[in-house]
């Protein structure tokens, strides 16, 4: 009996573990494979292993530059990480304070961009930032302001993306706030109350540490997130103007897909994954320390 109870926690992750392994673990031990050959769309079976060749010429590329294709990521990537937590716990944290009914029928609404199709998102707000006939533009030519070009303006391009993004995005991050919230003892927050605590010092001293090993999740989801977006970007700048909005997904794509270059668009996929391993270590070291302080 004692052998079954041990076993049946593992039959139950088995299925979970077997689409990880076949969905995840083998193209990502294909991609490090391809990453150190000279594989081509047309060849990708007799390959020759050429070292870090594809690494190097990553690195000397000049269209667009290595050093600008990962400024880009990293600013389009944490840009959308900040946005989404700001963005996702105050929503979280506002409807907390109603009641379940209302709190339940206004999480299912916000939560509808994170459910769409990046695509469909992308086209949305490319309307939206027209130069033309968008909404933003409308809203600022009934106060006189002039039409902007949010998509081609150097600067603003990967600010437009990185809000449509937030928009995108936050629910997710709600839904993770939304759940540790929930699961706070409402008690100690209605002691403090009584004792007299103001609202700073109740989110300060009692919420804030209740959630913090959700918001770190969060934090991580939506870098990890924020990092591997294409279907957005291509869709609405496809890396543009003059690779202002290029990022290591897009590159990724164009390697592979456009020229042919599987070798050097799996060394991104590598490299994307190093990104990946790197802020799942963070993540894994703040939550340890988290737990040390509640121990």
């Amino acid at each position: 009996m004692a052998t079954k109870s041990r076993a049946t926690p593992w039959l139950l992750l088995a299925p979970a573990l077997i689409l990880l392994v076949v969905l995840v673990l083998v193209p990502y031990c294909g991609a490090l494979f391809y990453a150190f050959t000279d594989a081509t769309l047309t060849r990708i079976i007799d390959v020759n292993l050429i070292g870090t060749a594809n690494f190097e010429q990553l690195v000397e590329s000049r269209l667009p530059p290595f050093p600008t294709l990962i400024t880009t990521t990293i600013v389009f990537g944490v840009g959308t990480a900040i946005g989404t937590l700001f963005l996702g716990t105050t929503l979280a944290m506002i409807l907390h304070t109603l009641s379940s009914n209302w709190r339940a029928a206004l999480l299912a609404v916000l939560l509808i961009p994170y459910v769409m199709a990046g695509v469909i998102i992308g086209y949305t707000w490319r309307l939206i930032y027209d130069p033309q006939a968008g909404l933003i533009n409308t809203v600022l030519g009934m106060f006189g302001v002039g039409g902007v070009d949010w998509l081609t303006e150097r600067g603003l391009s990967i600010l437009s993306l990185v809000v449509a993004n937030v928009w995108a995005g936050s629910g997710l991050v709600l839904l993770v706030i939304s759940a540790a919230l929930s699961n706070m003892p409402r008690n100690i927050v209605l002691a403090a109350q009584v004792d007299g605590a103001g609202l700073g010092r109740i989110l300060r001293r009692i919420v804030i540490p209740n959630i913090m090993p959700a918001f770190l999740l969060a934090t991580l989801i939506a870098l990890i997130g924020g990092l591997n977006v294409f279907d957005l970007i291509f869709v609405m700048t496809h890396g543009g103007p003059i690779y202002q909005t290029e990022t290591l997904a897009l590159t990724m794509y164009r390697l592979t897909f456009q020229q042919g270059e599987v070798g050097q668009g799996a060394s991104l996929t590598v490299l994307l994954f190093i990104f990946s391993i790197a802020l799942a270590t963070l993540y894994v070291m703040g939550w340890q320390r988290e737990a040390r302080r509640w121990k």
